[in-house]
């Protein structure tokens, strides 16, 4: 007790000293000042509430636009507390679940996607381009453990899903509200993003997973609405963004969603097929000239089939070891010289090349097909693990969380189907959502186990 009481009594004057630390740092630079106040408030909630934690990283992942200092972002910056606060959670707790325990084959697959990708360090054309990609890839799979040490109960998962709902909400209505000029990437919206082609991609896994709240049983009416409201701001911003990809991406959840919405595939149906006929209007009788040519005239994807085709050019010369983990922008140059007419050459030649624009393709071509190979490995194992949690609550009548299961299934899929136009490899809503599947099929199961009679 007195132990506790001298921790209580020195916490006053810790929040004194910081607050007095932090005023100092605002006189000379109230940026910074500004950055200092959130990161402690950040540092307290992850430490008190993981879950909360992990749930602000995912909002974090829609705020791509703010600035950052000497190469650290907000986002970088929170994540690495996450990772102390999931690592001081361990080594305290006693009972906590071993994420690699439970999910074995996912755990050696991530050992193995690391690894290989380290092996391509020997014939890479710049090492340190690979040791930072490798490095990037390590720490978006540190989110798996993470998620599935912080998100252990229906509320965890619940806060979660709401944060990045949130925050596709708030990017789509920065986009909305305050679209680029016609002369900043051809008046494309990019929202809090920054890449029209990434904020349509987001878009999409905000609209399915806004979906699953809309048609959760048990949520409150103001979760529900909540839900009902995003889908309209979601489905405007991927119009706006002019995205061919995204619209594809919808395409795909027009498709998939009566098929893997379960019982509530009627439902699902007239939302997509509203989504749907809203687009058609927008392009057909609301749009500018330009937007509607630049959606319906493929003009080599503005380059992308250029860099595909180069790609494909280093998958046909390494198709077992590519060309290095991270080397496709410096490796790409020598492979322009080959039969076959690039259009847009100086997308390979420019100051700062260009990425594959495709997700899969970029992993193919700098780790040949075992990388691809365990990278899909990964992503499949998530999406069995979303299915699995979404069938086990439908068998126990948990009607609400089957449909938040079926919402990031759809979202994932979603997502999954746009970064085919996008190089996301990196991407923190990409490893978030992948980091859902196996924490939320544990939190089925533990439901599930709770439920059934001793002994059983």
């Amino acid at each position: 007790m007195i132990a506790r009481a001298r921790g209580g009594g020195l916490l006053a004057p810790s929040a004194l000293g910081a607050a007095l630390i932090i005023g100092l740092v605002a006189a000379i630079n109230p940026l910074i000042a500004v950055g200092a106040a959130l990161g402690v408030v950040f540092a307290f909630v992850v430490f008190a509430d993981l879950a909360l934690g992990f749930a602000m990283i995912a909002f974090l992942s829609f705020l791509e636009v703010l600035p950052t200092s000497g190469g650290l972002s907000l986002s970088k910056g929170a994540g690495l507390l996450l990772a102390v606060a999931w690592l001081a959670r361990l080594s305290t707790r006693q009972r906590e679940r071993d994420f690699f325990a439970e999910y074995p084959v996912l755990t050696w697959l991530m050992v193995a996607f690391l690894a290989w990708a380290s092996l391509t360090l020997l014939w890479a054309t710049q090492t340190g381009t690979g040791v930072t990609a490798i490095s990037r890839y390590f720490l978006d799979m540190l989110l798996l453990p993470i998620a599935f040490t912080a998100v252990r109960t229906r509320r965890d998962l619940v806060i979660v899903l709401a944060a990045i709902v949130i925050g596709a909400f708030v990017a789509a209505a920065f986009g909305i509200v305050k679209p680029p000029s016609p002369e900043v990437i051809e008046g494309r919206a990019t929202g809090t993003i920054g890449d029209p082609n990434e904020l349509a991609a987001a878009l999409i896994v905000g609209l399915a997973l806004a979906a699953g709240l809309l048609l959760s049983r048990g949520r409150s009416l103001a979760v529900r609405l909540g839900g009902l409201a995003v889908i309209p701001f979601c489905a405007a911003g991927v119009f706006l963004s002019l995205s061919r990809g995204g619209l594809i991406a919808l395409g795909a959840l027009l498709l998939a969603g009566p098929f893997l919405a379960g019982r509530w595939r009627p439902a699902m149906a007239c939302l997509l097929l509203v989504v749907a006929a809203s687009g058609f209007l927008y392009f057909t009788q609301i749009a500018s000239l330009p937007a509607r040519e630049r959606v319906t005239a493929s003009n080599g994807g503005s380059g992308r089939t250029d860099l595909w085709t180069v790609g494909l050019r280093m998958v046909d010369a390494h198709p077992v070891g590519g060309v290095g983990v991270g080397n496709f922008p410096v490796a790409s140059a020598n492979y322009v010289l080959q039969p076959g007419l690039l259009e847009r050459s100086e997308l390979i030649f420019s100051t700062a090349p260009k990425v594959t624009h495709n997700t899969y393709l970029q992993v193919l071509a700098e780790m040949g097909f075992p990388g691809l190979f365990l990278f899909l490995g990964i992503i499949g194992i998530s999406l069995i693990c979303a299915f699995r949690a979404a069938r086990l609550w439908s068998r126990h009548g948990a009607v609400g969380m089957e449909a938040l299961a079926r919402g990031v299934l759809l979202g994932l899929i979603g997502l999954l189907v746009a970064d085919f136009f996008i190089s996301e490899m990196y991407g923190k809503l990409l490893w978030t959502m992948l980091a859902i599947g196996p924490a939320m099929l544990a939190v089925a199961r533990q439901e599930v186990a709770d439920r059934s009679p001793a002994g059983d």
